[in-house]
C-alpha cells in the first residue's frame, strides 16, 4: 500500500499545555513561509507585508505576530525559519517563540488557521518525517518512546532505536532473507533459462544463522518490556518480617507504615527507582499469611496476584527466628530463577536454619532497621538483572510490542521454512515462508506497502498533536 505524504501547511502549539516562560507553535507545509508572513512583523508599527518570502533559511527573526483582523499586537516572538529539506518533516518549517502563556499561544495559533494553515492530527509532524524517508518507523515510534520516557533507562533505549540500532539489526536481517528469497524464485521463474531454485538441503544449511539472529532479537523483547515499564518487583514475605522497612530504605522515605503489629500493610504500595540501570517498580504489600479480617483478605489476595506477575521478587525472611511453616510455603512458591532470598534483622541473635533450602537462591543478609547490607542487596538485583538481560551494551533491544509480534511471526515463518527444508519440499514452499518472514521485518521498518492505513493511525494517533 502506497502512502501519500500531503504538503498542505498544518500548525499545531508544539509544548506543553500550562503556563511557562517560552511556548512554540510550529507550522510546516509548502506554504509556511507565506503563512507566516501573513501575521508576523520585524517592526511593531508596520502592518505584515510578507517579508520572510526571501528570507535565508535556518535563521531566527525577532519580531510581533499582528492579528490580521484587528491590527492588534498578539505577542513579540523569535520566528526560526527552516526551509526544506533540511527540516524535520523535510517541508518548510516555521516555529514561533513566544511567551508561554495558554491564552498567548492559542491566539498565534489562531492566526495561523486565519492564515491558510490547518490544524495538525496527533503525531502528524512525524508521520510526515516518517512519510518522506527522513525517519523509519522505528526511528518515528522512537520519538513517541522517548518524549514519554520516565527513566533514565527508557531515555537510553528509546535515544538508541531513534539512532537507527533496531532498524539495522532488521534491515540486516531482512536484506539477508532478500537476498535468499531472490534465489529461491529465480529457480522458479527461469527455470527455462536453465536457473535452478537451491537445494532443499542447501537453503537448510544457511537458515540457522538467520533463525539464531532473529530470536535473539526476539529474546530482548523481554529487556525491552523491562526497560520501558520497570521491572515489577515485589516485596514478598510473611507479616513482621521487615517488608515495609526495606520498602522504606530503598525508596529512600517513609512510604509504607512500619509498627510492631501484623497486618499493618493492606494493600499494594509502588514506588519506583533505579538500581544498575534498570527501573524497578517496587511493591510492597500485605504479608501472606490466613487471617479472618476481610479488609486484609483483600490485601493479601491482592498480594498473592502480585507475586504470580512478578518479574522480580525479594522474599524476606526474619533472620532472628527459625524459619516457619509459612516461609517454606513460600520458598516453594516463588521462582529460583528470579527471586532473591533477604535475611533481615542480622543485627538480632541469627536463627534461620535450613541453609540447603536457601541455598538454592542468590541471599542477601541485612537490616532494613539499621540500613546495614541494602547496597548488598542492589548489587544482587543489577548481578541478577544484567544476567537475565545479557547487559544492556553492544546489542539492538527492541521494546514496542509491534516489533516483537511481528518478529514472533517472522520466527515461526523460518521454523516453518527450516521444516519445510528438513521434509525437502520444493523451493516454491520453503518460498512462501520467507516471503512472510520479509513481510514482517518490512512492517517493523515501515517498507514495501507492508503497512495498512489503519496500523500507522494506530501508531501516530498516540503521538501528542504538536509532535
Amino acid at each position: 500500500m502506497t502512502h501519500s505524504l500531503s504538503h498542505d501547511t498544518i500548525c499545531a502549539i508544539a509544548t506543553p499545555l500550562g503556563v511557562g516562560g517560552i511556548g512554540v507553535v510550529r507550522l510546516s507545509g509548502s506554504d509556511a513561509m507565506a503563512i507566516a508572513g501573513k501575521f508576523f512583523t520585524s517592526r511593531r508599527d508596520s502592518a505584515p507585508a510578507g517579508e520572510l518570502r526571501q528570507a535565508a533559511g535556518h535563521t531566527v527573526h525577532h519580531g510581533w505576530v499582528i492579528d490580521p483582523s484587528t491590527a492588534e499586537c498578539i505577542d513579540e516572538v523569535l520566528l526560526t525559519l527552516m526551509r526544506a529539506p533540511r527540516t524535520y518533516t523535510r517541508d518548510d518549517v516555521v516555529e514561533i517563540s513566544g511567551h508561554g502563556g495558554p491564552r498567548v499561544l492559542a491566539k498565534i495559533l489562531e492566526a495561523c488557521l486565519a492564515a491558510g494553515a490547518r490544524l495538525a492530527e496527533p503525531g502528524e509532524f512525524t508521520k510526515r518525517a516518517f512519510l518522506s524517508g527522513r525517519l523509519d518507523l522505528t526511528q518515528a515510534e522512537a520519538v513517541m518512546a522517548l518524549i514519554h520516557a520516565e527513566s533514565e533507562a527508557a531515555h537510553r533505549l528509546a535515544l538508541r532505536q531513534l539512532q537507527g540500532d533496531v532498524a539495522a539489526a532488521v534491515r540486516a536481517l531482512r536484506e539477508e532473507l532478500l537476498a535468499l528469497l531472490a534465489e529461491c524464485e529465480a529457480g522458479l521463474d527461469f527455470v527455462e533459462q536453465g536457473i535452478a531454485s537451491p537445494s532443499a538441503k542447501q537453503l537448510r544449511a544457511r537458515l540457522p544463522h538467520i533463525q539464531a539472529r532473529l530470536t535473539t532479537l526476539l529474546d530482548s523483547a523481554q529487556t525491552g518490556a523491562w526497560l520501558r515499564d520497570g521491572v515489577q518487583t515485589v516485596i514478598a514475605g510473611r507479616p513482621n518480617v521487615g517488608k515495609s522497612s526495606l520498602f522504606n530504605i530503598l525508596v529512600q522515605k517513609n512510604r509504607a507504615i512500619v509498627t510492631p503489629y501484623p497486618g499493618t500493610t493492606r494493600d499494594v504500595l509502588e514506588e519506583t527507582i533505579t538500581v544498575d540501570g534498570f527501573p524497578l517498580r517496587l511493591l510492597d504489600m500485605a504479608g501472606l499469611r490466613d487471617s479472618p479480617d476481610p479488609i486484609e483478605q483483600e490485601g493479601i489476595a491482592r498480594a498473592g496476584r502480585a507475586l504470580d506477575e512478578a518479574d522480580l521478587v525479594l522474599l524476606v525472611l526474619d533472620g532472628s527466628e527459625p524459619l516457619r511453616e509459612e516461609d517454606r510455603t513460600l520458598l516453594g512458591r516463588v521462582p529460583a530463577d528470579r527471586t532473591i532470598v533477604i535475611i533481615n534483622k542480622i543485627d538480632l541473635a541469627p536463627s534461620v536454619d535450613d541453609a540447603a533450602l536457601l541455598a538454592q537462591r542468590p541471599t542477601v543478609r541485612l537490616s532494613a532497621l539499621r540500613n546495614i547490607g541494602c547496597d548488598k542487596l542492589k548489587t544482587s538485583i543489577g548481578r541478577l538483572l544484567t544476567e537475565k538481560t545479557g547487559g544492556l551494551t553492544g546489542r539492538a533491544i527492541i521494546s514496542s510490542s509491534r516489533h516483537r509480534q511481528a518478529l514472533t511471526i517472522a520466527v515461526e515463518s523460518i521454523d516453518r521454512a527450516a521444516s519445510a527444508a528438513d521434509s525437502e519440499l520444493s523451493a516454491e514452499f520453503i518460498a512462501a515462508d520467507l516471503n512472510e518472514a520479509v513481510r514482517q521485518l518490512g512492517s517493523i521498518l515501515g517498507v514495501d506497502g507492508s503497512l495498512t492505513e489503519e496500523i500507522l493511525s494506530s501508531i501516530f494517533n498516540k503521538f501528542c498533536i504538536g509532535k
